[in-house]
């Protein structure tokens, strides 16, 4: 018997050194961690920028994003919102016989005047480059997306820019920033609002604005109702020559 209570006494004592040790020492690394870090200003300009290359895309938004793992379709459909207007080229084409004739091979069925988008595939290899970091064969096919019309000639991307009613708002908030072992780190509180999800809509909006789809008022949701209603993200960037480049993306919760 006292050969049990022995036993059972070093087994317990192995146990919460065993506890212990591991509970000091992640304490630990994370005081170390904490001290390596260097605390980002939320108004410097990088944050800034590297906030708005985050915010307003949607469908970029996942549990876990690795730029490698991106489809051509991502890449394209992010480029087409985030491309600086000195990337690309607009013109008018007026219609004859209700089709704008752009090129021999590109038109678009239209009654009015056609305002096109004119964006050199090179663009986008320079674009996932600078943004993503990566260099994969892209699929330049036909796309239409948030109110441009897309058709691809293997040299260009020539885009119809069509009426367009968003209904998915996203809100971004930005908690923290901070900068360990050359990387940028950004948290921020991100919040969806699908106009068609009565429960969420209906709270901000109101039933009928979002049964209509009209009225909406985006200066009504608060820093408050992000974080209440929002979830919180981790975006981590690492340099590339004179850029900071996206190299992952996570939901916090669910890490």
């Amino acid at each position: 018997m006292k050969d049990l209570i022995k036993t059972a006494i070093v087994v317990g004592t192995v146990i919460v050194i065993t506890f212990l040790y591991f509970f000091i020492a992640g304490n630990i690394k994370e005081g170390v961690e904490m001290l390596t870090r260097n605390k980002l200003d939320l108004t410097d300009p990088t944050i800034l920028v590297l906030q708005d290359r985050i915010h307003n895309n949607d469908d970029l938004r996942k549990a876990k994003l690795v730029p490698a793992e991106l489809s051509s379709e991502d890449i394209i459909k992010y480029a087409l919102i985030k491309l600086d207007k000195d990337s690309y080229k607009e013109e008018t084409i007026k219609p004859t016989k209700i089709v704008c004739e752009v090129t021999n091979d590109i038109n678009f069925i239209s009654s009015s005047d056609c305002k096109i988008r004119i964006i050199n595939n090179d663009a986008f290899y320079d674009f996932e480059k600078k943004v993503f970091n990566i260099e994969t064969e892209l699929d330049f096919k036909d796309i239409n997306y948030k109110g441009l019309n897309c058709k691809n000639n293997g040299n260009n991307y020539y885009c119809l820019e069509t009426p367009y009613n968003e209904e998915k708002l996203g809100f971004s908030l930005l908690s923290e920033a901070y900068e360990e072992k050359g990387n940028v780190y950004v948290r921020e509180y991100y919040l969806r609002i699908v106009l068609d999800d009565n429960e969420l809509c209906n709270k901000y909006f109101g039933k009928d604005n979002c049964l209509n789809k009209t009225n909406i008022d985006r200066e009504i949701i608060s820093d408050d109702n992000i974080k209440e209603d929002g979830v919180l993200y981790e975006h981590i960037f690492s340099k590339n020559e004179n850029s900071f480049y996206l190299k992952e993306s996570y939901i916090v919760d669910e890490r």
